[in-house]
Protein backbone atom coordinates (compact mmCIF):
# COMPACT_ATOMS: atom_id res chain seq x y z
CA UNK A 1 0.00 0.00 0.00
CA UNK A 2 2.83 2.42 0.76
CA UNK A 3 6.20 2.91 -0.83
CA UNK A 4 9.22 1.87 1.24
CA UNK A 5 10.36 4.84 3.33
CA UNK A 6 7.24 6.85 2.53
CA UNK A 7 5.54 8.20 5.61
CA UNK A 8 1.77 8.14 5.86
CA UNK A 9 -0.25 11.18 6.77
CA UNK A 10 -0.69 11.44 10.58
CA UNK A 11 -4.29 11.59 11.81
CA UNK A 12 -6.25 12.85 14.80
CA UNK A 13 -9.71 11.28 15.09
CA UNK A 14 -12.33 13.63 16.49
CA UNK A 15 -14.11 12.78 19.72
CA UNK A 16 -16.94 10.77 18.16
CA UNK A 17 -14.51 8.06 16.99
CA UNK A 18 -13.32 5.40 19.45
CA UNK A 19 -9.74 4.70 20.47
CA UNK A 20 -10.03 1.22 18.93
CA UNK A 21 -10.31 2.86 15.49
CA UNK A 22 -7.09 4.81 16.07
CA UNK A 23 -5.48 1.61 17.39
CA UNK A 24 -6.50 -0.35 14.30
CA UNK A 25 -4.92 2.34 12.11
CA UNK A 26 -1.71 2.30 14.17
CA UNK A 27 -1.51 -1.48 13.76
CA UNK A 28 -1.44 -0.87 10.01
CA UNK A 29 1.28 1.77 10.11
CA UNK A 30 -0.68 5.01 10.47
CA UNK A 31 0.31 7.50 13.17
CA UNK A 32 -3.25 7.91 14.48
CA UNK A 33 -4.56 9.26 17.75
CA UNK A 34 -8.10 9.63 19.08
CA UNK A 35 -9.28 12.71 20.93
CA UNK A 36 -11.09 10.43 23.42
CA UNK A 37 -7.70 9.08 24.55
CA UNK A 38 -6.07 12.45 25.06
CA UNK A 39 -6.77 14.19 28.35
CA UNK A 40 -5.51 17.45 26.84
CA UNK A 41 -8.22 17.38 24.14
CA UNK A 42 -11.28 15.64 25.62
CA UNK A 43 -14.13 18.13 25.83
CA UNK A 44 -12.16 20.91 24.12
CA UNK A 45 -13.56 23.05 21.35
CA UNK A 46 -13.12 22.11 17.71
CA UNK A 47 -10.81 25.12 17.37
CA UNK A 48 -8.58 23.78 20.14
CA UNK A 49 -8.57 20.31 18.57
CA UNK A 50 -7.67 21.73 15.16
CA UNK A 51 -4.88 23.89 16.63
CA UNK A 52 -3.43 20.87 18.47
CA UNK A 53 -3.57 18.82 15.27
CA UNK A 54 -1.86 21.64 13.37
CA UNK A 55 0.91 21.83 15.99
CA UNK A 56 1.44 18.06 15.59
CA UNK A 57 1.10 18.13 11.78
CA UNK A 58 -1.94 15.83 11.87
CA UNK A 59 -5.07 15.92 9.76
CA UNK A 60 -8.31 15.86 11.74
CA UNK A 61 -10.91 13.21 10.86
CA UNK A 62 -14.42 14.39 11.73
CA UNK A 63 -18.13 14.39 10.91
CA UNK A 64 -18.60 17.94 12.21
CA UNK A 65 -18.79 19.93 9.00
CA UNK A 66 -20.33 23.08 10.43
CA UNK A 67 -18.19 23.45 13.53
CA UNK A 68 -14.89 22.51 11.90
CA UNK A 69 -15.60 24.89 9.04
CA UNK A 70 -15.82 27.62 11.67
CA UNK A 71 -12.72 26.30 13.47
CA UNK A 72 -10.65 26.67 10.29
CA UNK A 73 -10.71 30.44 10.84
CA UNK A 74 -8.74 29.97 14.07
CA UNK A 75 -6.15 27.61 12.58
CA UNK A 76 -5.63 28.61 8.97
CA UNK A 77 -2.29 26.79 8.96
CA UNK A 78 -3.84 23.42 9.80
CA UNK A 79 -2.55 20.26 8.10
CA UNK A 80 -5.91 19.08 6.87
CA UNK A 81 -9.48 18.19 7.68
CA UNK A 82 -11.00 14.97 6.44
CA UNK A 83 -14.79 15.04 6.60
CA UNK A 84 -16.60 11.71 6.87
CA UNK A 85 -20.34 11.54 6.28
CA UNK A 86 -22.11 9.60 9.03
CA UNK A 87 -24.35 7.80 6.53
CA UNK A 88 -21.37 6.52 4.56
CA UNK A 89 -19.31 5.67 7.64
CA UNK A 90 -21.75 5.02 10.49
CA UNK A 91 -20.26 4.41 13.91
CA UNK A 92 -21.16 0.73 13.83
CA UNK A 93 -18.60 -2.09 13.70
CA UNK A 94 -19.09 -2.43 9.93
CA UNK A 95 -19.04 1.34 9.38
CA UNK A 96 -15.89 1.80 11.45
CA UNK A 97 -14.12 -0.98 9.50
CA UNK A 98 -15.08 0.82 6.27
CA UNK A 99 -13.75 4.08 7.74
CA UNK A 100 -10.47 2.40 8.70
CA UNK A 101 -10.03 1.02 5.17
CA UNK A 102 -10.79 4.38 3.56
CA UNK A 103 -8.44 6.22 5.93
CA UNK A 104 -5.66 3.72 5.24
CA UNK A 105 -5.94 4.34 1.52
CA UNK A 106 -6.09 8.09 2.00
CA UNK A 107 -3.23 8.33 4.52
CA UNK A 108 -0.81 6.28 2.43
CA UNK A 109 -1.91 7.56 -0.96
CA UNK A 110 -3.53 10.98 -0.71
CA UNK A 111 -4.72 12.57 -3.95
CA UNK A 112 -1.87 14.22 -5.82
CA UNK A 113 -1.18 17.77 -4.76
CA UNK A 114 -3.40 17.58 -1.70
CA UNK A 115 -0.83 17.23 1.08
CA UNK A 116 1.62 20.03 1.77
CA UNK A 117 -0.90 22.84 2.12
CA UNK A 118 -3.92 22.99 4.43
CA UNK A 119 -6.58 20.83 2.82
CA UNK A 120 -10.23 19.90 3.26
CA UNK A 121 -11.42 16.59 1.87
CA UNK A 122 -14.62 14.56 1.85
CA UNK A 123 -13.66 10.93 2.37
CA UNK A 124 -15.28 8.36 0.12
CA UNK A 125 -15.12 4.58 -0.05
Amino acid sequence: MSEPGRRALALLLDEHYPERTAGALRERGIDAQAVVSRADLVGRSDSAVLRAAADERRAVVTEDVTTFSIAMASAADHTGIIFCHHARFPRTPKGLRALEAALLRFAFEPPLGLVGEPFVWWLSD
